[in-house]
């Protein structure tokens, strides 16, 4: 898998499309309600879902680098492409989203 994350240094704000999605339960239909939640990218946990994980399969190392240095821009705010974006602690959020990579 091959993402571009952005990141706007003055706003302090990372920009995703995939790397997290954070659905927001009451919003979906009953059917996707619990393939979200099976899938563990359901609001407030939301996280890469399983799917995308896998690409990563022998790649970890490769992933490991890239999150560490998206970690030292420091992010406050976390936009996402899906679900409830992270408007504080955005450097926390990532840290947890990303639990898997340890």
């Amino acid at each position: 898998m091959e993402e571009v994350v952005f990141f706007h240094r003055r706003s302090a704000t990372l920009i995703l499309a995939d790397l997290i999605e954070n659905f927001e339960l009451n919003k979906v239909s009953q059917r996707l309600y619990w393939l979200l939640k099976l899938g563990g990218i359901a609001d407030p946990d939301g996280k890469i879902s399983l799917d995308l994980r896998m690409t990563f399969l022998g790649k970890k190392e490769q992933a490991r680098s890239c999150l560490k240095r998206i970690l030292q821009w420091n992010p406050e705010k976390v936009i996402l492409s899906h679900g409830r974006w992270y408007e504080n602690n955005g450097t926390a959020e990532l840290r947890r989203a990303f639990l898997w990579l340890e």
